[in-house]
Order: C-alpha cells, then structure tokens, then sequence
C-alpha cells in the first residue's frame, strides 16, 4: 500500500534531486520549541550549522516540523466549543505551521540555503527538494508529521527519517510510568510495531514515540527510521551522517 499522497510519479531518484551524498527527512518534534527563547536561538543556531555543512556535501535535507505546546493549547482551548475531529486537526495543523515558519526563517537568517517554497504538501515539498533545505509543517487531518515525514522520506528515495524529539531513545515501555523500562539501542520495524501499537488501532492525539501509521509505512518501504533527542546536536549530526549515534536506529529485519 502506498502511502496518502505518493504516487509513482513521486517516487523519485534521490539522484534527482542534485544530490551528491545522500537525502535525509527529519521530523522536528515540536517538544524542542518549548525552552526559553535563548535556547531555542542557540539550538537553531547548531541546527543551521549541521545543515549548512549537509548542503555543502550536496546533500538533501527535508524537516518537518511538529506543533508541540502551541497546538495542545489551541486544541484545547476549542475542543469546548465544537467536537469535530478534522477541525481540531486543522488547527494543530496551523501550529505546526507556524513552528515551521519559524524554524525556516531562523535557518535563513543563519545563513542556511532554504527553499523558498514553504510546502502545504507531500507533492509540493518532492517538486522543491534540491533548492534548499525544505522545511514544512503539517498536511492534511489525520495525519501526524512523523507520518508526514515518513511519507516524504519515502516519496524522495531518502537513506532514512529521522525522529529527532524529547527523548533520547525508543524505550521497552513508557519510562515516565515504568521504573523497570530499558534503552533500546537497535530494533526491527516489527520491533516497533509491536512497542507502538497497531495503525488501525491509533486515536488522534495519542503519544507514541513513533506515530504509529508512519511506523507502518515505514515497515511496507522497509524505510530506515533514527530516533534521537533533537536537543542532541551532536547524536542528530551523527545520525543525519549515517554515523554511529546515541539514540535507536530502527531496522529492516
């Protein structure tokens, strides 16, 4: 099954793209906007210096960015007033937006060569791969942007999707309840399925380290997935290099 919004015409050749080493997606946790404005200016600040040298290699690089706090708050403040699933999305959507309006703007200003296009879609974000680093937010209801960046990754041909969030690994169970819960250095993509469930079993707004639906197609395309702590430069650059890095890479069996 090809994921919503590949089709054949999309499965490119990285090799199109203009690039000479590699292409990469990262989906960008919102979690990692949370700190103080100081923080979060140092952090893009190594963020951009990574991407610049990833682009001086010919390298290609999409993120997509997650809504975090700032879609919670909006989603709560109107989960009063309608029960719509698809508005609610629409407006974790907008925040995930905004975070990568940011994100892109604050690269720019860093001196890293970005698109100029700020993609509303799978398709918008494969056309402008190769002029720039593409950052994007959210795409349609339903769809998580670790699946948005997982779908990309796979309509691009990339070596793998990163999941760069607030935490450092996939862990046996969840660490905030479960004292006993363990580091998981490498796994198979059924490794994960069975850690984050079922796709058919996913509820909208559920947290899982790994969205589940991208877990899936993932799983079909027998795509690399990374996960690392995105406030750990040095494991995301390591990571976006094919290095060995402190997090958990995740396998084809």
């Amino acid at each position: 099954m090809k994921p919503v919004g590949i089709s054949d015409e999309l499965l490119i050749d990285s090799r199109e793209l203009g690039c000479t080493v590699d292409a990469r997606v990262v989906a960008l946790g919102g979690s990692l906007l949370s700190a103080d404005s100081d923080e979060i200016h140092g952090w893009i600040k190594g963020l951009a210096l990574i991407l610049e040298r990833r682009d001086s290699e010919g390298s290609a690089t999409a993120i997509v960015v997650g809504g975090g706090a700032a879609a919670r708050r909006g989603i709560d403040a109107a989960s009063s007033l309608t029960s719509d699933r698809d508005a609610l999305d629409r407006i974790g959507i907008a925040a995930t937006r905004l975070n990568a309006s940011m994100i892109r703007e604050g690269l720019s200003g860093a001196g890293v060569r970005v698109s100029e296009i700020a993609p509303l879609s799978i398709e918008e974000a494969v056309a402008s791969m190769g002029n720039g680093v593409v950052v994007m937010g959210g795409t349609v209801p339903g769809h998580t942007t670790d699946c948005v960046a997982i779908e990309l990754a796979i309509g691009m041909n990339a070596e793998s999707c990163l999941i760069a969030t607030n935490v450092s690994h996939v862990y046996s169970s969840d660490p905030s309840t479960d004292s006993e819960a363990t580091k998981i250095m490498r796994m198979s993509h059924e490794e994960l399925r069975a850690i984050v469930g079922e796709a058919s079993e996913h509820k909208a707004g559920g947290r899982t380290v790994v969205d589940p639906v991208g877990a899936m197609h993932a799983r079909e395309f027998n795509l690399n997935l990374d996960v690392v702590d995105g406030k750990d430069l040095a494991a995301l650059e390591s990571a976006l290099s094919g290095l060995p890095f402190n997090g958990t890479s995740i396998r084809g069996e």
